[in-house]
């Protein structure tokens, strides 16, 4: 019985590990791992991109109408309306059901950020989920 608590014991320490190894893989590819601010324009907006257990906030500054068009101009995502890549980190739905969730404060929103009209001021959350 002893052996077998061990055994278990052992095993889990080594799921955990492996996890956590896996989460910090995805920054590896990251552009940003630090808060910083980006673009230049007339509005401002914040976005804050979340994988795992680290997070990193843009301040993004653009002209663009929509959060997908400023975020597609400055390179942090891969597409302005559907993307798969944001800060560098692929979410691939193929591979292991992963995909950038997009909120508006603490609000999930119903919409893509391409469809987004910004006007300044507001705050938004990319956060990779499985």
């Amino acid at each position: 019985m002893k052996k077998i608590l061990s055994t278990l014991a052992l095993t889990l320490a080594l799921l955990l590990l492996m996890t956590s190894c896996v989460r910090e893989a995805l920054w590896e590819s990251a552009t940003y791992s630090l808060d910083t601010s980006v673009g230049e324009g007339a509005k401002t907006v914040f976005v804050e991109i979340e994988a795992g257990d680290k997070k990193v906030t843009l301040t993004v500054k653009t002209d663009k109408q929509t959060l997908g068009e400023a975020l597609f101009e400055l390179g942090i995502i891969n597409d302005a309306s559907f993307f798969d890549t944001a800060n560098g980190i692929k979410a691939d739905w193929y591979k292991d059901s992963a995909y950038w969730a997009f909120y508006k404060g603490n609000d999930y929103m119903m919409h893509g950020v391409g469809d987004e009209i910004i006007s300044g001021g507001e705050h938004y959350r990319l956060a990779y989920t499985r």
